[in-house]
């Protein structure tokens, strides 16, 4: 049986008609009528969170699990606002995330009445589309409220995916669940846009009349569909292509960038330099790359953008290409191998002995790079991790040292990669992860700090942690990260109120939510540990907590870095 609310039954009928039937549900009693149901429906998978900050969250880790969209749905009031981080994560990570908000009729608004505060377009910009839904009283009101949904569910995809949000005001009486079955609804579809190259732009003509061209790929899905066409593009010697693990395609000869960008002369900083850039995907971890790219001489720079709205992160666009990134690549590499060739070994003299140089000098650079080989810290634990990980498996990473240390050792092309770079915000990778390891089937590694992991702990809070869950917690007593910046590092609030230590560890809560705890004081123990930790056949979540210190791990990793720039004298 389902609710007897009109605008409830458009809602369930439409959300299961266009496919969207994994949603989380947050307790309440002004969203009881959704929870009802949808959770009495066996179409749909419902998982229970209590934390809005979490669920949200948890969404976003369903979403990057099955590449669909999914709900989230809460009561009225604040806990419409604790929405709000994961609504902008999935606004700038593209995740299409449905908020629906229970609500207040509008007249009790600013009344004084409980859990009620302004909901109609409570996100403003971080939404594709947000709508109020009328309370059904008549048949235009139903034409109405049907249209709005529609609409709201369309704005999840269009060119762009992101989220969109859904305000239900519902009335009382609300616990009346007479209905038998769900409306026949009207379904809006709207067709994919027509594939149209940019020939009328000459950009392949204008690609191959540069020596130097650089492609920069962020982050992206899995699976994406470009590496054949980045493969055959980078076999042309005057292209370099630069990608961090996040851009979830095979990132080849160049995988040290950061490294060679952090550590070289401005002298050899000039020989790397592009002429073109053609940037595409999402946010790039490297900011020595950005750094780069905004300082140097270029001479276009073309970003590949699907809504063709400006971005500008390296203060350099020429161009915004309207195409989805697959189409565009494709289109550059459309040339017959024996025309490639031609383009790129001529004679082999003036600008044509430059372009087989560039690609040269780029590797030459990352040849020069090693991985880290430190003492037991931080570093040590996050390359023995990686060094470690299972084929075909699943890696989320909190923000900050986490997301930035992975960058410096190699990860298999197999692995699934994901960090909340959207916001680069240290609340909900936990969440994340818990809401992605439930969804699938794959092995599911979180590397995280111990004050992300803090943070969110209210992401273990649920009922679904899946045995194919696992976590390596970095526990150094506090925010590391801060402690490497230069500056910073020298304040007198650093250790009280910047890197806010602690003695906290996540022992007790873990094991209280059924992980199997395990830890680690030093190399041997983390050694021993880390098979324990990546047993597939573990039947419980496992958790493995690595104590360290702050300033062992800043020792090491200015060690490192050291070790680089005397390799490059």
């Amino acid at each position: 049986m389902y609710s007897d609310k009109k605008n409830v039954l458009q809602l369930v009928a439409l959300l299961k008609a266009h496919g969207i039937t994994h949603i989380v549900l947050s307790p309440g009693s002004r969203n009881a009528p959704l929870i009802h149901s949808l959770a009495s429906d066996s179409d749909f998978t419902c998982y229970s969170v209590v934390d809005e900050r979490s669920a949200g969250f948890f969404a976003l880790g369903v979403i990057q699990a099955l590449n669909r969209p999914v709900a989230v749905c809460c009561t009225s009031g604040t806990a419409a606002l604790n929405l709000g981080p994961a609504v902008a994560e999935a606004f700038y990570q593209q995740l299409p995330l449905l908020v629906i908000t229970a609500d207040r009729p509008p007249a009790w608004t600013g009344q004084m009445d409980g859990q009620t505060i302004p909901q109609t377009g409570l996100f403003g910009k971080l939404v594709h589309h947000a709508v109020q839904l009328p309370e059904i009283s008549n048949p235009e009101e139903e034409w109405h409220c049907n249209r709005l949904i529609n609409e709201a569910i369309l704005g999840l995809d269009n060119q762009v995916k992101g989220p969109a949000h859904i305000n239900i005001p519902l009335s009382e009486p609300l616990f009346g669940f007479g209905t038998a079955s769900l409306p026949a609804v009207r379904i809006i579809h709207r067709a994919k846009p027509l594939t149209v190259l940019p020939d009328e732009a000459g950009y392949r003509k204008r690609f191959h009349s540069f020596s130097r061209r650089m492609i920069i790929v962020g982050q992206l899905p899995p699976e994406n569909g470009l590496a054949d066409a980045l493969k055959r593009l980078a076999t042309d010697l005057k292209t370099v292509v630069l990608a961090d693990h996040l851009a979830n395609i095979p990132v080849g000869d160049y995988s040290p960038f950061d490294v060679v960008l952090r550590t070289a002369s401005e002298k050899e900083l000039q020989k790397l330099t592009p002429d073109l850039v053609i940037t595409l995907g999402g946010h790039v971890v490297s900011k020595r790359l950005k750094q780069f790219i905004r300082k140097a001489s270029v001479g276009e720079l073309w970003q590949v953008s699907p809504s063709g709205e400006v971005t500008d992160t390296f203060q350099q666009v020429t161009d915004i290409v309207k195409s989805d990134p697959e189409t565009f690549l494709r289109y550059l590499a459309e040339i017959p191998s024996d025309d490639l060739s031609a383009f790129s070994h001529n004679d082999l003299t003036g600008t044509e002995h430059k372009a087989v140089t560039f690609a040269e000098r780029w590797k030459s650079a990352c040849e020069r790079a090693t991985i880290p080989h430190p003492d037991y810290s931080d570093l040590y634990a996050v390359g023995a991790l990686l060094d470690k990980l299972p084929e075909n498996s699943s890696l989320q990473m909190a923000n900050s040292q986490s997301v930035y240390l992975s960058q410096l050792f190699s990860i298999s092309d197999s692995v699934h990669r994901f960090c909340n770079r959207g916001t680069n915000g240290i609340e909900g990778s936990l969440s994340t992860a818990v809401g992605y390891a439930a969804a699938t089937k794959r092995l599911t590694l979180l590397l995280t700090g111990d004050l992300g992991f803090f943070y969110d702990m209210n992401g273990l809070w649920n009922r679904h942690l899946s045995p194919n869950l696992r976590i390596l917690l970095n526990n150094n007593g506090g925010g590391g990260i801060f402690d490497t910046l230069p500056g910073l590092n020298q304040s007198e609030t650093l250790t009280g109120y910047i890197t806010a230590t602690h003695t906290t560890t996540a022992k007790g809560w873990a094991e209280q939510r059924g992980f199997t705890y395990l830890s680690a004081s030093n190399a041997e123990e983390l050694q021993k540990q880390l098979p324990l930790l990546l047993n597939p056949e573990s039947d419980s979540p496992v958790i493995l907590e690595v104590f360290t210190t702050i300033e062992k791990n800043s020792q090491e990793i200015k060690s490192y870095y050291r070790q680089q720039e005397k390799k490059r004298l």
